[in-house]
């Protein structure tokens, strides 16, 4: 499909081979690991709500100057009252992924895209479109806002910080960039796990063979988590086997697993690719908590890929999005990042906006007010206890 304005033309392309033939430029974009080109395409096929790839390219002439990179698939635009999700009808979903937005993305350029997104909602390709965590005040975000009807779109913007630690240019090791007081406390985790257990080591895991000891570790760990008993986080899948199989045939695949005596005990997933190590998976045994088996294992991992000394320099440490106190206190750099999504104009997509729309005002409410309680804190830690009980 094709809509021309000028010397301007919009493009849709649904097939893979339609979508190769943009290699060249995808790749000169220099996308973030969930827009590489190969690994967008893969996650389509392996994603058994995906139903197809759903490729928005703005052409200047036949040259692309911009695109969206999106899948079409059936699934829930998630509505949480606290860590509690309500239930509400499945919707076929344009899930634009994280950095799909590649090209010259200005304001002119994200009118285009977005325009064409509306259209293909409003003759019913889809049920709603999401954009997966845009800086909130990128244009793209100003567009999608701006340009739908009011009942359509999102009022439900949540922004969250994405923190990085950025170790280029920085002299010396990653350690004692830290304050006195990290490093000191990093001092004292060592020691505490020195005197308590025999044998404390980090095994690395990097290639394919090492998938089958990686994951069968990983799952002792996250099977007495909090996050399992919530539904998140890591677990030993079809799928999440499969990305790790294909990130380790990229050389992408950097797992870490902390363990005492033999046991594992904490563990670190994540992708190496152009220089950033992107956080995957993060976990670690309560039974261990009072040794802080996690934010030991992230230092050491982190003064490893500043340290080393072969192989494509590590320039950035992307922690991902939401806030907790280890990536205030190793973070060096952050921005907001939102989910954003547009709703077709038709009855259920429009009931799924309302409630989504009141249960978030609810939130925000509560939030507000635990804000200035010592409640919230506790609140949370009740909430993981329980989850995290509910599993054992």
């Amino acid at each position: 499909m094709n809509k021309v304005t000028g010397p301007y033309r919009i493009g849709i392309l649904r097939t893979d081979p339609q979508i190769g033939e943009l290699r060249e430029f995808w790749n000169a974009c220099h996308p973030r690991r969930d827009a590489d080109l190969d690994f967008f395409l893969f996650i389509v096929q392996i994603y058994r709500d995906a139903e197809r790839p759903h490729v928005v390219v703005l052409y200047e002439g036949d040259v692309p100057k911009a695109l969206l990179a999106a899948r079409l698939e059936t699934g829930y635009v998630p509505v949480r009252l606290g860590y509690f999700a309500l239930p509400v009808p499945k919707l076929r979903i344009l899930q634009i992924v994280h950095g799909g937005w590649l090209g010259d993305i200005t304001a002119a350029t994200s009118k285009w895209l977005i325009g064409s997104i509306l259209d293909s909602l409003a003759k019913g390709e889809a049920d709603a479109a999401s954009l997966h965590c845009p800086d909130i005040h990128s244009p793209l975000v100003q567009a999608a806002t701006a340009l739908p009807y009011r009942w359509c779109a999102d009022r439900c913007i949540d922004p969250q910080a994405r923190r990085v630690r950025d170790l280029s240019g920085a002299p010396g090791s990653f350690v004692a960039s830290l304050s006195q007081n990290e490093r000191y406390q990093q001092r004292k985790r060592a020691r505490h796990l020195t005197e308590a257990f025999g044998d404390s080591r980090i095994a690395c895991f990097s290639t394919a063979a090492d998938i089958d000891t990686l994951m069968r570790d990983a799952e002792i760990i996250a099977a007495k988590s909090y996050q399992r008993g919530l539904n998140v986080g890591f677990s030993d899948t079809p799928v999440v086997r499969s990305r790790l199989a294909f990130e380790a045939g990229k050389g992408w695949m950097r797992g870490y697993i902390l363990y005492l005596d033999g046991q594992p005990c904490a563990f670190w997933i994540g992708s190496l690719r152009d220089g950033i190590f992107l956080s995957e998976y993060l976990c670690f045994d309560a039974a261990y908590a009072k040794y802080a088996p996690g934010m030991y294992l992230i230092v050491k991992v982190i003064e490893s890929l500043n340290d080393a000394q072969s192989g494509d320099p590590v320039r950035l440490i992307d922690f991902g999005i939401g806030d907790t106190s280890y990536k205030e206190r190793l973070a060096n750099r952050h921005w907001q990042e939102s989910a954003v999504y547009i709703f077709a104009p038709r009855l259920k997509a429009v009931w799924v906006n309302a409630l989504r729309t009141c249960v978030g005002a609810l939130n925000r409410s509560a939030r507000d007010v635990l804000r200035w309680t010592p409640w919230l804190a506790g609140v949370k830690r009740t909430w993981r206890a329980r989850a995290a009980r509910s599993e054992r």
